[in-house]
């Protein structure tokens, strides 16, 4: 500490100790730091901690938090995480909740073209696994019998469970698919995970993880660190998809936390990605 006084330097100046195992006084690494001198027990670790630096991503301002309106708290199933999430810029297909068969068919009828049934309960996380999800649906005799055979089939997987309704959306077209989560933790902070998804996400297990305050850009080039990330760029003549909408969904996330301290965890999965723009399948919210 006296010889740093007495230099008196116009740069940064570091501690680094030759022997990593010896005991330095907690109370004089509390004075090198005091006086703005990191303390390394090594100089491999400095060395490793100025490469750190020289990399460091550029930084953006903090999220605008976005606040979102919960229906209740514990766990929000698809159609009201949907409620909540698209005022913040979340991109959904376009879909109608039905509570009665006879809504059902009305919703399918005012989309047009093919739809989507899926049942809705908060108890009910894999909707796939309990015969939860009908698609390529026409017409009103499909949309009924689709309607009955799934309320079936979700008694006999799981008896305890009624469903609210079911969530009747317009059937998209096929891309690449994504998932995208957010989780708030008491301790460490918001942390977002894009990695590739699908029913496979488990199996595929690519994923990275983004902390809060990243660029649009330097979210770009996490997502292309994914170890699938050619599928993204334009594999074998395919067009290249658009990477900036999926960050664009990131930052809509890190305002969403932001903004709703009761949220836990969001999921997307599967978010499907496009030449342009994306599009999140399903959701679920959990909050405290």
């Amino acid at each position: 500490m006296d010889a740093i006084a007495a230099l008196k330097p116009t740069k940064p100046v570091l501690f680094a100790g030759l022997d990593e195992g010896a005991d330095i006084p907690a109370d004089y690494v509390a004075a090198l730091r005091e006086a703005g001198v990191p303390y390394f027990p090594a100089p491999y670790r400095a060395f490793r901690a100025l490469a750190a630096l020289r990399t460091e991503t550029p930084v953006r301002a903090e999220a605008v938090p976005i606040p979102v309106t919960l229906a209740h708290r514990g766990t929000l199933p698809e159609y009201l995480a949907k409620q909540a999430l698209a005022p913040a810029g979340i991109p959904f297909p376009r879909g109608v909740f039905a509570a009665t068969v006879d809504a059902a068919v009305e919703a399918a009828a005012s989309l047009g073209g093919a739809v989507a049934m899926k049942a809705q309960a908060s108890a009910l996380s894999h909707k796939s696994n309990a015969g939860g999800v009908a698609l390529n649906l026409r017409g009103e005799p499909a949309v009924r019998a689709a309607w009955h055979a799934m309320h079936d089939a979700v008694a006999a997987h799981a008896p305890g469970i009624v469903l609210d309704g079911v969530l009747i959306e317009a059937i998209g077209e096929r891309g690449v698919e994504l998932i995208v989560g957010a989780r708030s933790d008491p301790e460490w902070g918001a942390v977002i995970l894009v990695g590739f998804g699908g029913v496979q996400a488990e199996i595929l297990k690519d994923v990275r993880l983004i902390v809060p305050g990243l660029s649009r850009a330097a979210i770009v080039d996490e997502i292309m660190k994914l170890k699938s990330a050619p599928l993204l760029a334009g594999w074998r003549g395919s067009l290249p998809l658009d990477v900036g909408a999926v960050a664009d969904l990131v930052l809509a996330l890190e305002g969403v936390l932001a903004g709703t301290p009761a949220i836990r965890e969001i999921d997307l999965n599967p978010v499907v990605v496009y030449p342009e723009g994306c599009v999140a399948l399903d959701a679920l919210i959990l909050a405290d």
